[in-house]
């Protein structure tokens, strides 16, 4: 079957190819002379649109040294400047498309235009511009614009001749065109008439031997795209239908491979994608190695799966995130004994890096690695006995490195045999993203204690300045007012205006002194220091300028920079509702809740605030981070202001 069904293909396909190649000679003939046409016409479109420009050119520079004559207003010279800047790139574009065409009157048409418009802008714009400037009246006669005006109008008739020239060489092109589709049709048609006349004759044999054995197939291949992969053909045909019924099968076989390998590469995408949102929730990385452990048993069919750290030694990894219920297996170093019981590898367990163990392999080589059961079947020790007792077939073990330092390594066993090669490259995707959120934690703890050391310091500078002022300044000011008071009271009798300018500057002075104190204790107030959060808001409250409502409970001694940060939040709230928002009363309310501090401060003034928009709550929204904690502000327009701060306790 196979020779006569391939030789009358064959056959059939010559005939075919030769009738079709005829038809394709004729119709490429036609399409040949079709596409010059087309070109030539593009060519005369590209001609008209140049020659649109050029016209364009004339026309703005006619309107814009007309209108600055008229006018003598700069503005007008725009379309002038830019007319005459496009105008040696449109007459190159238009000579290059009319040297091309074919004929002698359009370049010497295109001569005569760029001629024309250089004279006209050399000979009469240039001059008339200058004349205008200088105010000669002769910018303004009645002959300059009509000399202007006989220039352009020359211009803008040759410019017609030359599309008048286009389009007719435009209209010509179009009926050859015409005539050559004509022509391709007719042959299009005769050869379209002849090739089905062939088909027809040779569509009733391929049914028959062709046709009906693959309707055959394709009725299982239905089958097999329903999902039933597991679908195959009886190869019982001959020749090339048999071939087809072989692939048919072999295709339905890797299909039903590809579909175990894609469901497996969902699996670990879908797991990668969980453990990636954690990561970039920034959660604690204790759940993402637990996460991590959960993820990689599961997708791996494990019986066991762990997260562990190296030790700095090398002698032991700590468990930070284990999975599985194979039980005790590991020993723990420093807790065990010499005897090495196995414990349960729990969280905080220190697991003993024996050599045969995979953790060790890859903290020895930076690299994965996997032991197999027969790698410590001759071994005799309570982790290796222990393996051996709950049925451990096999382990693989993937390292953990971040920026070039091993960190850790990620671990899983199972009892059902050995793991399958590429197990450990399966594992990698997983352990970046451990290294990344371990990365992360560790540089948002640097970027905390960055911000707790600068807190400090500022904390500490403004104690020294209120010091400084304290001890230094105020203490000064203070003796001088009492000499100058001295001295007033040793003034002779008789010297009135003496005694009397000397009292003014001492209660200037005295001022002076109650200014500085102020600014002292803004600075950073020592009842803060002296007496704690409490008395430090009443003494605020007293002082403030507006009705305060302070509400403090039993609030214990707490780390200064919580109560620093506490009170100035408390001060820059009163400031802004007595500066801003036209308040009246201020409610205040101190309470320590849920190891927090927690403050609110409300206001019945008109609302709008906007930290984002200035405001000194900005700073110390910054300073309440760095400690960790967190102020909110909530400020409808005319229903006042709701200030929420939220510090912790204990600082760490």
């Amino acid at each position: 079957m196979r020779r006569g069904l391939t030789v009358r293909m064959a056959v059939a396909g010559a005939l075919l190819v030769v009738l079709v190649g005829t038809t394709f000679a004729f119709q490429l003939l036609a399409i040949t002379q079709l596409r010059q046409s087309a070109q030539l016409s593009r060519q005369a479109s590209d001609e008209l649109i140049a020659a649109d420009a050029m016209e364009t050119v004339i026309v703005d520079l006619e309107t814009g040294i007309r209108g600055y004559v008229i006018t003598g207003e700069d503005r007008f010279l725009a379309p002038w400047d830019g007319a005459r800047a496009d105008f040696p790139a449109q007459a190159r574009t238009l000579a290059r498309l009319t040297a091309t065409d074919g004929t002698p009157e359009g370049p010497r048409l295109v001569r005569s235009i760029v001629q024309g418009v250089s004279s006209y802008i050399r000979d009469y714009a240039t001059p008339l511009l200058e004349a205008a400037r200088r105010h000669d009246p002769s910018s303004h006669s009645v002959a300059t614009t009509a000399d202007g005006k006989q220039r352009v109008d020359a211009l803008r008739a040759e410019v017609d001749r030359l599309r008048t020239l286009e389009h007719a060489r435009v209209t010509m092109r179009q009926e050859r065109d015409d005539a050559a589709a004509r022509r391709a049709i007719a042959g299009g048609v005769g050869g379209l008439a002849g090739a089905i006349l062939l088909v027809l004759v040779f569509t009733g044999y391929l049914t028959r031997v062709i046709v009906l054995p693959v309707r055959r197939a394709a009725g299982m291949a239905g089958r097999l795209a329903g999902g039933e992969l597991d679908t195959r053909l009886p190869e019982t045909s001959a020749g090339e239908i048999g071939e087809l019924e072989h692939a048919f099968n072999t295709m339905g076989g890797s299909l039903e491979t590809s579909r175990d390998e894609l469901t497996r590469l969902l699996g670990e995408q879908a797991a990668l994608r969980r453990v990636a949102t954690l990561v970039a929730r920034g959660i604690d990385p204790g759940e993402i190695f637990s996460a991590v452990a959960e993820e990689i048993c599961r997708l791996l069919d494990a019986d066991h799966a762990g997260v562990a750290r190296f030790d700095p030694g090398g002698t032991s990894a700590e468990v930070v995130g284990s999975v599985g219920d194979i039980g005790d297996i590991v020993g723990n170093s420093g807790t065990s004994g010499d005897d090495g019981a196995p414990i349960r590898s729990a969280v905080g367990t220190h697991v003993q890096l024996r050599d045969h163990l995979a953790s060790a392999m890859v903290w020895r080589t930076g690299r994965a690695a996997q032991v197999d059961e027969d790698q410590w079947s001759g071994m005799s020790d309570p982790i290796t006995d222990r393996l051996r007792e709950v049925g451990i077939r096999s382990m693989v073990a993937s390292p953990i490195t971040i920026e070039g330092h091993l960190w850790g390594v990620v671990t899983v066993l199972t009892k059902r045999g050995p793991f399958p090669s590429g197990t450990a490259d399966r594992m990698a995707d997983f352990t970046e993203l451990v290294a990344t959120a371990v990365g992360n934690a560790e540089s948002r703890a640097e970027l905390a204690a960055s911000r707790r050391r600068i807190v400090a310091a500022a904390d500490e500078t403004r104690r020294r300045i209120e010091r400084d002022l304290h001890d230094g300044t105020q203490q000064r000011l203070v003796s001088l007012g009492l000499q100058l008071r001295l001295a007033q009271s040793l003034v002779p009798a008789g010297q009135s205006e003496l005694e009397t300018e000397l009292g003014r500057v001492a209660d200037e002075l005295n001022a002076v002194v109650d200014d500085l104190r102020e600014i002292a204790r803004g600075i950073h107030p020592a009842i803060l220091s002296e007496g704690g959060l409490g008395p430090a808001l009443r003494t605020l409250a007293r002082r403030a300028a507006i009705a305060v409502d302070l509400d403090v409970g039993t609030i214990t001694r707490l780390p200064e920079p919580i109560e620093v940060v506490a009170y100035y939040v408390v001060s820059e709230a009163l400031t802004n509702a007595t500066r801003h928002a036209r308040a009246t009363v201020v409610r205040v309310a101190v309470e320590e809740r849920d190891d927090h501090l927690h403050l609110s401060m409300r206001d019945d003034g008109v609302g709008g605030a906007d930290p984002a928009r200035g405001s000194g709550l900005i700073g110390l929204r910054d300073r309440a981070e760095a400690l960790g904690g967190s102020i909110e502000v909530t400020s409808p327009p005319g229903e006042g202001t709701l200030i929420l701060v939220r510090l912790p306790l204990r600082l760490h």
